[in-house]
């Protein structure tokens, strides 16, 4: 009779687990189709200042991760959910450039915690770390769709956004998160230099990442031609590449040998060549994007081994955050200088971040190989 509630127990408790896992991924799903949909139309709909805001604290937001923690435990995934919606909402309001400014803080900062809570959780296992990566990629594919209906007002876009952001909220509120294995810190006995590599290689992989919301749309854009329908669809495609290049990618580098950091470095290299001389390939035409996208899309890959080189320096954290920083300055770049000199100075600064972080923690690399 024991042995039968032990085993009823476990399988209750196993249920119990899944749910809450497809929760994580329902949720994961939403929040990544409104977060890349409102990255994707920020370069029409939101001035540059809101613009570059919002590109900023989408992952710069993680430094209030702490406080956050500190303040809410376990709510902390409702809480910034909420945030997420509210900032949405006064989207939706288009009521001038202070209340822009207020929601681009609450939007970037609840996709920021939501985000990193939501990985963290689903990395406690591999199937969950699975899941996760997963579930970013379908809504990246999905806000491509949507980014390309054309009948979509912003505020109609907003408050829908508003709408679905807060049915995650009732699906996370039954669900508190454990918050006990989310690691915060930022020091971790690491040296002043280590973290100035990390920072500055965080910044260049926000500018690249960032490009596809960028570079693209803005050259576009300045080439005298309003962004075409077909844009939404460049969104979906630099996701399925990464999707269907990531493994064989790093398979690929992984059997350079010695070369290996040659080969990272190769791969990173292109992709700042390609955002700093994006009109090469005339990008303003369907054709000449798909091939910028996809190239783009590749080099993109080999920051599956820096990411992974992160988690041995102990420098997660710091990375994640500087992702944002990068990602800001680039649609400062390209909001602000004009064309071509903002594509040039992003790929020149992306080129010599990498560069300076290869420096000064080759060292160390070798160990972790």
């Amino acid at each position: 009779m024991t042995e039968l509630l032990n085993d009823s127990a476990a399988t209750t408790k196993r249920e119990a687990r899944a749910e809450h896992n497809i929760n994580l991924v329902l949720i994961r799903v939403i929040t990544a189709v409104t977060l890349f949909a409102v990255l994707g139309k920020a370069n029409v709909w939101l001035d540059t200042t809101t613009n570059t805001l919002l590109a900023l604290g989408y992952r710069f937001g993680l430094v209030v991760l702490p406080l956050t923690l500190y303040a809410f435990g376990a709510k902390s995934l409702v809480v910034s959910l909420t945030a997420m919606a509210v900032g949405a909402a006064l989207f939706s309001l288009q009521d001038g450039v202070m209340i822009a400014l207020v929601a681009a803080c609450f939007f970037a900062y609840g996709a920021a915690v939501s985000g990193y809570l939501i990985k963290n959780v689903a990395a406690q296992s591999k199937r969950g770390a699975a899941n996760n990566r997963v579930a970013m990629n379908v809504g990246s594919l999905i806000a491509g769709l949507v980014i390309m209906i054309p009948f979509l007002t912003p505020t109609m876009f907003f408050w829908f956004a508003a709408v679905v952001v807060a049915l995650c909220i009732l699906l996370a509120v039954p669900r508190p998160v454990d918050t006990a294995n989310i690691h915060v810190k930022v020091f971790q006995n690491q040296s002043a230099v280590t973290l100035i590599a990390w920072i500055l290689v965080g910044m260049a992989m926000g500018m690249m990442l960032f490009g596809v919301f960028s570079v693209l749309p803005q050259t576009i854009l300045k080439s005298g031609i309003e962004l075409p329908v077909w844009y939404g669809s460049m969104i979906i495609l630099n996701s399925a590449v990464v999707v269907f290049a990531q493994v064989p990618s790093l398979k690929l580098i992984e059997k350079a040998g010695r070369f290996r950091m040659l080969m990272i470095l190769g791969f990173i290299f292109m992709g700042f060549s390609l955002l700093a001389f994006p009109d090469v390939l005339y990008v303003h035409t369907l054709v000449g994007a798909i091939i910028w996208v996809v190239l783009v899309s590749i080099a993109e890959c080999a920051f599956g081994h820096i990411d992974y080189y992160s988690v041995q320096h102990k420098t997660m954290f710091v990375k994640e955050i500087c992702i944002g920083l990068g990602a800001g300055l680039t649609v400062l770049l390209m909001r602000s200088v004009p064309l071509p000199y903002s594509s040039m100075l992003i790929g020149a600064l992306g080129a010599l971040f990498t560069l300076a972080w290869w420096g000064l923690t080759h060292r160390d690399l070798r160990n972790f190989d």
